[in-house]
């Protein structure tokens, strides 16, 4: 029977409310690895379950518990559901058994029990070393799992034995001092104060160590829980491997600095869908981005956009859906926080990113990655994995400076601290509208490229981090920030990240002249989109020169009060032509159609 606390599944309806079509879409998006989608379900499911656990057991502490454990579980079997509009109905059942896994049947100890009192409950005991950690968890799952099956409940079998099977391995992951701590504390029912003098510390240290050892449990339990569960849903430990091969996407050496649309060409490339460089450039609209730090000369700004939502708008432009896991890790610094503090927090798991590689590896498909262990110069870039290996726990993905691609361990990916894969599902379905030709389809492009260069050339970039003192001049003001660094007596500009900025903005710059050489527009309106061009290859031309007075390489050489000055005056040139291509766009735009 069930408690008379407990919530039934026929009172489901009336306290959710109907089940919405956004929530379907979000399971469905969960479905398909998106943890961003399963995040916002948790979001909003969190309190409603936390309620009913908290009714089952009488305990508001266990209730969190019990609903960390069935998100864990409902994460990790979310691809049985069939029927995604009964997704409710389905976590609550996951809830009631997690619930009553924690509680115990009539007794002292009907909620989560502690060990000592199993101990004296259990026959036998005689036999069992009690100071040995291995022969008491073993013991104790032993004997679990023997009750459940003389009840006949095969369910609660499973359940306990999973359990206690989760324990075992989840008590290794202490010290022997935080083991034995934790064994007096929760085992033998010791106050802190006799746990201090056994330990001959203080009772804050007691407190202390407990806390953690609670804390490195939590963790744990989320990893080996991911573990358990991979191997039930038929992994059974089966080690394959996969590396797809590298393609020729252009004779030349495209897009060193613009590593995104770089990485992005690439896994088209692999798709057999070969796309001109300057046009992935023009069309992702990173050729007409420009943002520099308020605070620095660093090469931040150059990563600091929305990243979700600028890959998918690209891949859609492209005509591909796509999937994204993204995440930042806790207590960790994280690079480029500008554009991922909005990210979720998640733990360095490795079956929450592995899977989600193998899955559009197997399936003949890379998956865009951001790189924190690019090779040098580069602090940071991005990359496309195309091949793993599980027996040797290995990715393999480019590199900027390396041709030939390069290997990354397993725990190297998981441990980045800023999660950000992407993968091509497949190709986004055809709108219902009239049909166009190709040439109308790549003009309408150009046209919404050309609306976006303008608008962020003069209002600068939508996009801004929440954090306070991470702030970003972007579009044309840009350069006049960037020339005021140069130009300050006080301020000492950073000539590492200068460096970058150089290279990455001469590319640019002259990838956005030959994007506009393409587009197919015609009479007055090509003439001013090429008196454009040009204006961009001018501009390019001041940083071509920018960047062979500051290279981009390492070295302890300080900007010269001259050099200062020159760069400066090159910076200004640029600015007036870009200003002027800028006047040209909008001049064509009242003759494009």
């Amino acid at each position: 029977m069930e408690s008379g606390n407990t919530v039934g599944l026929d009172g489901i309806k009336e306290a959710a409310g109907p089940e919405t079509e956004s929530e379907q879409a979000l399971v469905m998006r969960a479905q398909l690895g998106d943890t961003e989608a399963f995040g916002e379900l948790f979001e909003q499911h969190r309190d409603r379950l936390h309620g009913w656990a908290e009714r089952m057991t009488g305990d508001a502490y266990l209730a969190d518990d019990i609903v960390q454990d069935a998100f864990v579980k409902a994460f990790l079997h979310l691809g049985t559901l069939s029927d995604t509009s009964r997704f409710l109905p389905w976590l609550y059942r996951i809830t009631r058994n997690q619930a009553n896994m924690r509680l115990r049947r009539g007794g002292p100890h009907r909620k989560e029990s502690p060990f000592s009192a199993m101990h004296s409950g259990m026959k036998g005991g005689a036999s069992v070393d009690w100071e040995d950690l291995d022969s008491m968890l073993y013991h104790l799952a032993r004997k679990a799992s023997d009750a459940a099956m003389q009840e006949q409940d095969p369910a609660e079998s499973l359940l306990r034995k999973d359990l206690y099977e989760t324990i075992h391995a989840l008590l290794h992951c202490l010290s022997a001092k935080e083991r034995g701590i934790f064994k007096a504390y929760f085992y033998r029912q010791l106050s802190p104060e006799a746990i201090a003098d056994m330990y001959e510390m203080s009772i804050g240290s007691v407190y202390t160590y407990i806390y953690r050892s609670r804390k490195k449990l939590g963790k744990e339990h989320a990893r080996v829980s991911f573990s358990l569960m991979s191997e039930q849903k038929g992994g059974g430990g089966m080690r394959t491997s996969k590396v797809l091969q590298l393609p020729d996407w252009t004779t030349q050496s495209p897009l060193k600095a613009s590593s995104l649309v770089n990485a992005i060409g690439r896994m088209l490339a692999l798709r057999e869908d070969s796309r001109d460089p300057a046009k992935l450039m023009g069309i992702s609209t990173v050729a007409f981005r420009m943002k520099i730090s308020n605070r620095t000369t660093f090469a931040d700004g150059v990563y600091v956009f929305d990243w979700k939502q600028t890959v998918h708008d690209f891949f859609a432009k492209l005509g591909y859906r796509i999937t994204v896991l993204c995440g930042q890790l806790s207590n960790s610094p994280v690079p480029v926080l500008g554009a991922v503090e909005r990210f979720p927090v998640v733990l360095p798991i490795e079956e929450a990113v592995i899977p989600f590689v193998r899955k559009h590896i197997n399936q003949g498909q890379p998956v865009l990655y951001f790189d924190t262990r690019v090779s040098k110069p580069y602090v940071h870039e991005w990359s496309m994995i195309y091949g793993y290996d599980d027996e040797l726990r290995t990715v393999y993905l480019t590199d900027p400076m390396i041709p030939e691609g390069k290997k990354l361990s397993y725990d190297d990916v998981i441990h980045n601290p800023v999660r950000f894969l992407a993968g091509i599902e497949g190709e986004k379905e055809p709108e219902k509208a009239v049909r166009r030709t190709e040439e109308a389809e790549n003009r309408e492009l150009a046209e919404q490229t050309i609306r976006f260069a303008i608008e962020y050339a003069r209002n600068g970039c939508v996009y801004s981090p929440s954090t306070s003192y991470l702030q970003y001049t972007s579009g044309l003001d840009a350069y006049d920030r960037w020339i005021w660094f140069l130009r300050d007596p006080c301020h000492l500009p950073n000539r590492y990240g200068m460096g970058h900025l150089f290279a990455y903005y001469a590319e640019t710059k002259r990838y956005a002249s030959q994007y506009l050489r393409t587009v197919p527009f015609r009479t007055e309106a090509m003439r001013l989109t090429l008196l454009a061009a040009e204006a961009y290859e001018q501009a390019a031309e001041e940083f071509d020169g920018l960047s062979e007075a500051v290279p981009f390489i390492r070295t302890s050489e300080m900007l010269s009060t001259e050099l200062r000055a020159q760069c400066a005056e090159s910076l200004s040139r640029a600015k007036e032509f870009e200003h002027a291509a800028i006047g040209y766009l909008e001049k064509v735009l009242n003759h494009s159609r």
